[in-house]
């Protein structure tokens, strides 16, 4: 058999397996398997009945049929071509008898109706016989490095197999996953655990993929097809991975993309583990110097901007805090705010990536770790994406589909169009971009209440009109930067006479708009008397910038407007809590 028609028939068997895997989900969500009790095929009840139910089960037993035949026409093939890789001799040479085991654990269960934990062990005995027809079907495709051949152990090849712990814990992270769906249900739990426990699963997963992923870009930076298969992983884990977490009755409906998912981590786990390191890895290793790990996390911290996310966080934390729905549960309010900072760090991440070359211009910026080259601006920005689509999937798993909304549009609402779009091309980037800060009270609002209301719109609309008087303030004084690096922020385009102007218009407006809640009736008058006192200090500072434009004035400003946000939004909670 040619090399091309093994591969093709080592794709084939996957792909039956798989199908196999799908079709037992369906039984099982439908509660087929009791309309064909009898086992291996159910004749009587197919003429009897012939009904939808009897027809999916009696196939998925032909697709495990099937799935058989192709596992026996693989193993012989191997031995036939007398296979010297290992990692394709053997899987295929266990996969018969692990198949085998595995329908007779089937046929077990409809003799004897016993469903539960046995179903779980069903599944991970599919689950590994589909990991036993992916290793070899990469393997073939990626053969082992010449070194690994000849059982070389040089220390370049020592540190590649070393990394083969991590990239199987990526891989085990996913399996924990694929189960977990199954076993949750049939665990004895309390319906307030199940939750905890489903959230359990997807971190233990999703932190195991991430630290797998990360290592292989430790190893393997330059290698594109690696890291490209990685993060494709584990963007599939963040979308499809609440998928598998659904209600024990709906549970089976998640298996597809949990196989699917799991074929995925053992087939990057093997062409991890046997792509050869690229050649800039190969020179002699250089002592690290001290602190260099340390150094470089602090830079991907820095990347996600965390002194911005902090008054992210105050303005979705005290928006849960004042809905009408009451205090929320501390397990929401966690939740809320690992997937808020999870978004608004991928976010930035992105933003620092795509800014690259406007903030190397500018002295603000250039010593950031992309324009000054300590991270690369490609390796920042799959920083940003990974991170975004881990915040869709915690946003989805833990809060409210609105709240997931309006997490996911800030992310494309300032990565793209605030970034790309509005703040390289028109001097209202600051004006119209501003909407991006002001969605995290939507997303604390929505993920305790799943609803939108007045109140909530208000908060918008606060934070929306206090983002030009606080950047503008910040943009009087960085104008040369800005006009340096062809940013048309309004000082450089209209000059400061106007920007003074335009910022003590927005003051005044947002000050206006800060009353409005106790208007409305949504805040009552502790909440009325601190925005007056708030806002008298703020609209102090604008006219001092509009009259004088001083240094004193214009800091005073920017420093001063980061309190007030801050403060106004903690006077809300202590207005809803006293009254």
């Amino acid at each position: 058999m040619s090399n091309v028609a093994f591969r093709r028939l080592l794709l084939a068997g996957a792909a039956v397996t798989l199908t196999a895997i799908i079709s037992g989900g369906l039984v099982s969500a439908t509660n087929s398997a009791v309309a064909c009790s009898v086992w291996p095929v159910c004749v009587e009840e197919l003429a009897a009945a012939g009904g939808p139910a009897a027809w999916l089960a009696f196939g998925h037993r032909l697709l495990v049929g099937a799935s058989l035949l192709l596992v026996l026409a693989a193993a012989l093939a191997a031995f036939r071509r007398r296979e010297a890789d290992p990692l394709v001799r053997w899987p295929l040479a266990a996969a018969p008898l692990l198949l085998l085991v595995q329908s007779g654990f089937g046929a077990l269960m409809v003799w004897l109706g016993r469903f539960e934990l046995a179903d779980v062990g069903h599944l991970a005995l599919a689950l590994g016989l589909l990991a036993l027809q992916v290793v070899p079907l990469v393997a073939a495709h990626q053969p082992a490095p010449p070194a690994a051949r000849q059982g070389a152990r040089s220390a370049r090849e020592r540190r590649r197999l070393g990394g083969l712990a991590w990239w199987a814990a990526g891989a085990a992270g996913v399996f924990v996953l694929a189960l977990a769906g199954r076993a949750i249900p049939a665990l004895p739990l309390s319906t307030a655990g199940v939750p905890a426990s489903a959230g359990g699963a997807f971190a233990v997963s999703a932190a195991l993929s991430g630290a797998t992923l990360w290592r292989a870009w430790r190893s393997h930076r330059a290698d594109r097809l690696l890291l490209g298969a990685g993060l494709l992983a584990l963007g599939a884990l963040a979308l499809a991975g609440p998928l598998l977490l659904l209600p024990a009755r709906l549970s089976g409906l998640g298996l597809g993309p949990g196989a699917a998912l799991w074929a995925v981590a053992v087939g990057f786990a093997v062409l991890a583990g046997r792509r050869p390191l690229p050649a800039t890895a190969a020179a002699p290793a250089v002592p690290a110097e001290p602190g260099r790990l340390r150094a470089l996390m602090a830079d991907y911290v820095s990347l996600t901007k965390p002194k911005v996310i902090s008054l992210l966080l105050v303005t979705t934390l005290a928006a849960m805090y004042i809905t009408e729905a009451g205090a929320p549960s501390l397990w929401l309010v966690l939740w809320t705010m690992v997937g808020g900072y999870l978004a608004a760090g991928g976010a930035g991440a992105i933003n620092c990536a795509l800014d690259s070359d406007i903030d190397i211009n500018m002295g603000r910026t250039s010593r950031r770790p992309v324009p000054s080259g300590r991270i690369s601006r490609r390796a920042a920005l799959a920083f940003g994406l990974a991170l975004s689509a881990l915040s869709v999937a915690v946003m989805l798993l833990f809060t409210t589909p609105l709240a997931a909304f309006f997490s996911t549009l800030g992310i494309v609402y300032y990565a793209y169009l605030y970034t790309r779009l509005l703040k390289r091309s028109t001097w209202q980037n600051i004006i119209i971009g501003g909407g991006a800060g002001a969605i995290p009270p939507l997303v604390g609002w929505t993920a305790v209440t799943g609803s939108l209301s007045l109140a909530a719109v208000l908060l918008f609309a606060i934070v929306f009109y206090w983002t030009p008087p606080h950047f503008w303030a910040l943009a009087l004084v960085k104008q040369k930067d800005y006009a340096r690096a062809g940013v048309p922020m309004l000082p450089v385009v209209a000059g400061e006479a106007e920007t003074r102007w335009q910022i003590l218009v927005y003051s005044a407006l947002l000050i206006a708009l800060s009353l409005l809640p106790t208007a409305i009736g949504a805040m009552g008058w502790i909440y009325l008397l601190g925005a007056v006192a708030l806002g008298a200090p703020f609209m102090r500072y604008a006219w001092g910038i509009y009259r004088v434009g001083d240094q004193p004035n214009i800091w005073g400003m920017y420093k001063y407007s980061l309190l007030y946000l801050a403060l106004l939004f903690a006077v809300m909670v202590l207005d809803r809590a006293v009254l």
